[in-house]
């Protein structure tokens, strides 16, 4: 039997995790990340395969995928709409939107003699982005980091002349990526 090792398993930092103490960094997005006023932590979730039994119960195994919820940001809209235009276009770009340029433009393709296009980047269709959680002294404490980000939607912004008061524009931001890592910053 294990015996209990009533010091050793005992918490060494008791201070809670305060949802206000964080960063959010995005390489192709650097007007949004200074306006951030949320972001959620994705969930995960991990697949299960049934085992089948003679019994009258279900048994159950891991599976072999691993599926992340969405990066969802939310940010204020500055004045300009800058951070509002630079995942516009980034998204009419991907599309292509507008145009087909748009996209060669984004991956940096170039139209040989043949008119033929080549030399295309395809990393320039995705970003990084990294959450970093503070501690309650505002230290960097933890990085979540997110590979190949790229914008899958922005939300709607209303205007409406009848508010009382003065509400700033607020908007929505969902971005999907491959896969995120975990990095203790201290």
């Amino acid at each position: 039997m294990a015996q209990a090792n009533w010091q050793s398993d005992q918490p060494t930092n008791l201070n809670y995790l305060s949802p206000v103490n964080f960063d959010l960094q995005i390489t192709k997005l650097p007007k949004t990340k200074y306006f951030c006023t949320g972001v959620t932590l994705p969930g995960i979730n991990f697949s299960e395969a049934l085992h089948s039994t003679t019994l009258a119960i279900n048994s159950y195994l891991p599976g072999d995928k691993i599926e992340f919820d969405p990066l969802n940001i939310k940010f204020v809209v500055d004045e300009d709409m800058k951070n509002y235009q630079e995942i516009f276009n980034w998204i009419m770009a991907l599309g292509p939107g507008d145009d087909t340029e748009d996209f060669r433009d984004l991956v940096g393709s170039t139209k040989n003699a043949t008119n033929v296009f080549s030399n295309a980047s395809f990393e320039n269709m995705y970003s990084d982005a990294t959450i970093i959680v503070n501690t309650s002294s505002n230290n960097a404490n933890l990085e979540f980091m997110f590979q190949d980000c790229f914008p899958t939607s922005l939300g709607s912004i209303e205007f409406a002349s009848d508010q009382q008061g003065v509400e700033y524009a607020v908007c929505d931001l969902t971005m999907r990526f491959t896969l995120f890592k975990v990095k203790t910053s201290t």
